[in-house]
């Protein structure tokens, strides 16, 4: 490689020698410490091979000692471009010139674009960045990115990260909003209970009072967050009835915070391990007919089902003449499906496999958005011969809080 490229450098001929004595050219020019590259004989007799340029003047004389002729078929390298360019400056200066301008203008910003933002205005963030110098025909190098990341978090409110990117001529504003708690659904006062059943893994206590703690199985509809806020005084019994005073209720809030519980959901699948049923073949067949008060006209197609095994789909349609004024008949179109039988021989592993997807299938939909797998068990159930029956148990981590009104009269 690097013999190739100190060649390309100095430049170098592809030559044609031709004559009666084209081995003792070769010889000679071997011992003189000529290089031949690429030599090859052709068909007609002639060698074709690549000189250097510094070799050639050499190489002349060799061919007058060995009777052989010498032909420049090509030339190649740096010297002989070089040479070509000269007589092309216009071209070569257009060339530059255009390399360089397009060199400077890969250091200006051309393109801004803001990413990860939901809530917050994009114009706003693209107003703060303009004020720290983060426009378009802004030259990259007088940009200071940390500075600019500084500025905008503090001018736009509601960002918990900004992060600036600058590649080429494109600068990349990537926001991180803050997360703001749920709002409640309902207006007034209200505590926080439990959807479903669940194990309470982390309880968030934004406003309102604590009823469960974490590691504590909870169950539908019992309170999490209560929105009634009670005044808690030391124990202090009444000498008269020797009872305990009940705390004094000072306030109704309204309550918010999250409730995340672990929540277990099982599925119970049956599968038959021969499958047996029908399919359509995709043979139709219509029919219309009119039907006035109780009786019914058939004005097209068969009398019946033309199939042995078949299904019907029919539609209603009631024409009008013009408006809400309707005729007193309907149309009736017929469909039938014809029905052929089929039979699916499986192994007891294919059934259990499809029993899984099934059981999966029916947990997922169960499943609310938001919630996070932690676990899925596949369980194999005893089952009636020709059957298989599995258990998918799938364990999630989910916010299982929802504001409930307190009444009135609490």
């Amino acid at each position: 490689m690097l013999r190739r490229w100190w060649s390309f450098w100095i430049g170098f001929l592809g030559i044609r020698i031709e004559g009666s004595q084209l081995e003792k050219f070769i010889n000679m020019a071997a011992s003189r410490g000529i290089p031949l590259y690429d030599l090859r004989r052709e068909p007609s007799g002639r060698i074709s091979a690549k000189v250097r340029m510094d070799g050639f003047r050499s190489l002349r004389h060799v061919a007058r000692k060995s009777g052989s002729r010498m032909r420049i078929e090509s030339r190649y390298g740096l010297p002989f471009y070089a040479s070509s360019l000269k007589r092309q400056r216009s071209l070569v200066i257009g060339v530059i010139s255009f390399v360089l301008t397009i060199l400077i203008m890969s250091t200006f910003v051309w393109d801004v674009e803001v990413i990860g933002n939901d809530r917050v205005d994009k114009q706003q963030l693209l107003q703060a960045a303009a004020e720290k110098g983060i426009r378009l025909g802004r030259w990259r190098p007088l940009i200071d990115v940390r500075e600019a990341e500084q500025a905008i978090m503090g001018a736009v409110p509601g960002l918990e990260w900004v992060g600036i990117t600058a590649k080429g001529t494109r600068v990349v504003i990537e926001v991180q909003e803050k997360v703001l708690p749920k709002k409640p659904a309902v207006d007034g006062p209200c505590n926080i209970i439990a959807t479903k059943d669940g194990i309470i893994q982390r309880l968030m206590v934004l406003v309102g009072e604590g009823k469960v703690v974490e590691g504590e199985r909870v169950v539908k509809d019992q309170v999490l967050i209560s929105g009634l806020i009670f005044q808690h005084k030391p124990t202090i019994r009444s000498q008269a009835e020797d009872k305990p005073e009940p705390p004094k209720l000072i306030d109704k809030v309204q309550a918010r915070g999250e409730a995340w519980a672990k929540v277990s959901y099982d599925q119970w699948i049956e599968e038959p391990v021969v499958l047996e049923g029908t399919v359509p073949t995709g043979a139709v067949s219509e029919q219309w007919r009119i039907k006035w008060g109780n009786k019914e006209i058939i004005i097209k197609g068969p009398p019946s089902n033309p199939y042995p095994v078949g299904v019907e789909e029919v539609s209603l349609r009631t024409p009008s003449l013009w408006r809400n004024l309707g005729l007193p008949v309907e149309i009736i179109k017929a469909e039938y499906h014809e029905l052929r039988a089929f039979r699916h021989e499986r192994t007891a592993q294919e059934a259990m496999t499809a029993a899984q997807e099934k059981a999966r299938q029916a947990v997922s939909v169960l499943l609310p958005p938001g919630a996070r797998v932690l676990r899925e068990m596949v369980l194999p159930q005893p089952a009636p011969p020709g059957m298989v029956k599995v258990k998918v148990s799938v364990e999630t981590l989910e916010d299982i809080g929802q504001p409930q009104p307190i009444e009135t009269s609490t």
